[in-house]
This record gives structure tokens, sequence and C-alpha cells, in this order.
């Protein structure tokens, strides 16, 4: 996978997405979601989908649930698939970096699914969005997001294939786990009869423990409701390699 010029992140693989994976995961965010809304008795009458990606997940939002919704991303290629994917529903798309959240009211719940938060991978960079994300909660309001945590994780490089469901996309995708730096490097490399030469993206996340998130998010407002192993989603009770997390901003 070297020798090979380096595109921004979700540029090329937006338009394959929800064929590789993102139609996958959507059903089980969405089978999440439905366990912890029950579970937990959450109301809620407007929604912000952060890192909305190809917009799945918001769509479901509006068309199950009835509410409107705020997408935001910053990759203008998922906005563009976004956008097809939510023709017809009430999704605002926003283009933003969730460093700089800035929505244009208040909602009653704020999700960030697969990964979004992981995508900050500067010091000081989950405590920042805690405190966005907090601002722009109504009073009572919901915060659920999963994460990947550093137990657990896969051998130092793993390497995975994947073919579109039209059978024109090959996608390989190498992952690198750096235990020093709590990081994964992912080199995706993608192959089409469009450039028989393979083209690649260069994606960076970074790990962090239950306790860290815990104490910034408390440190933010918010009260904890539960914390979740995402693979079975019964209370995390050992350290599990994704969490799901539900916080509250606390009524005053």
């Amino acid at each position: 996978m070297h020798n090979v010029a380096g595109h921004r992140p979700y540029s090329l693989l937006a338009e394959a997405y929800d064929d590789i994976v993102g139609r996958k995961f959507f059903l089980l965010v969405r089978d999440a979601f439905e366990h912890i809304v029950a579970r937990h008795r959450i109301g809620f009458a407007s929604v912000a989908d952060l890192g909305c990606g190809t917009g799945l997940f918001a769509r479901y939002l509006n068309r199950l649930w009835r509410v409107p919704v705020f997408g935001v991303d910053i990759s203008p290629a998922m906005l563009r698939v976004a956008a097809s994917n939510c023709r017809g529903t009430k999704v605002t798309l926003l283009r933003q970096d969730l460093l700089r959240l800035a929505l244009p009211r208040p909602v009653d719940l704020i999700t960030a699914n697969f990964d979004t938060v992981n995508h900050l991978v500067g010091d000081g960079d989950l405590p920042r969005l805690f405190r966005r994300v907090f601002r722009h909660l109504h009073p009572g309001g919901h915060f659920i997001f999963d994460f990947i945590t550093p137990c657990n994780p896969p051998d130092e490089m793993t390497v995975h294939f994947r073919r579109s469901a039209d059978g024109r996309k090959d996608v390989a995708q190498r992952i690198r786990w750096v235990p020093t730096r709590r990081l994964f490097l992912y080199d995706i490399m993608f192959r089409d009869p469009a450039s028989p030469r393979g083209r690649m993206e260069l994606h960076r996340e970074r790990a962090y423990s239950p306790q860290e998130v815990a104490s910034w998010l408390m440190e933010a407002g918010f009260m904890l409701r539960d914390v979740l192993d995402a693979a079975t989603l019964r209370r995390a009770t050992v350290c599990p390699s994704r969490v799901i997390v539900v916080a509250q901003k606390v009524l005053h």
C-alpha cells in the first residue's frame, strides 16, 4: 500500500461507504439506540447527529421518530451522499468542525455514532467537544455516543478486504495499533476500473478509556446514566473494546 498518494479522509470512501460498512453498522446503531431509549424512557423533540456521515441515522431519526434533525459532518463528500439519502426529510445538514460546533438552536438529544469522537485525536479535544455539546442541549437533554477504548486492541497490524455490493470497488483496509500513543492508523486502499493504480486515504483515531471519558463528561456538567458494552448492550463492568455512553444535562 505504499507509494500511493493519500487523499483527504472520506473523500474517496464516501461513495462506497454505505455498501461497504454503513448500512451494516446502521442496523447495529439503530438497535442499540432503540434499546437505550426504551431502557431510560428518553423522550425528545429535536436531535443533532454529530459525524452524521452519509445520513442513514439522521434519516431514520426523522422518519421513525418524526422529529427535526441536524446532521453535522466535516466531510463535503459524505455530506453530498447524505443530501441524497435524506432527500424529502426534515434533516438539515451542516458542514462543521465538531470542535466548533454551532447548532442553529439547542436540541433535546445529541448523538455521535461509529467512532465519531475517536476522530478527535488532539490533547484536550474530547473535553472541548463535551463542553460544546453541553451548551447545545436543552436542560434535561441527553448525549448518546459510542467510542473505541484501548482495551483488547487488535494485533499491531490487521488487514481487511471488502467489495462493494455492485462488485465494482475493492477496498483494502490496513489497521495499525500504536499502543504508546493509543492511536489507530488506517490505510484504506481503493481499486476500481477508473483507477487501476489504486488510491489511498489515511485515517487516524485515538482510543479513550471509559474512566477519562466519564471524568471529562462530569467536568462538563453531565450526569452519567449508563455505560454499556456495545457488543452486549449490558452495563460495562470491565473495559470492553467499544463502549456506549448515555449522559444527561442536569436540570437546574
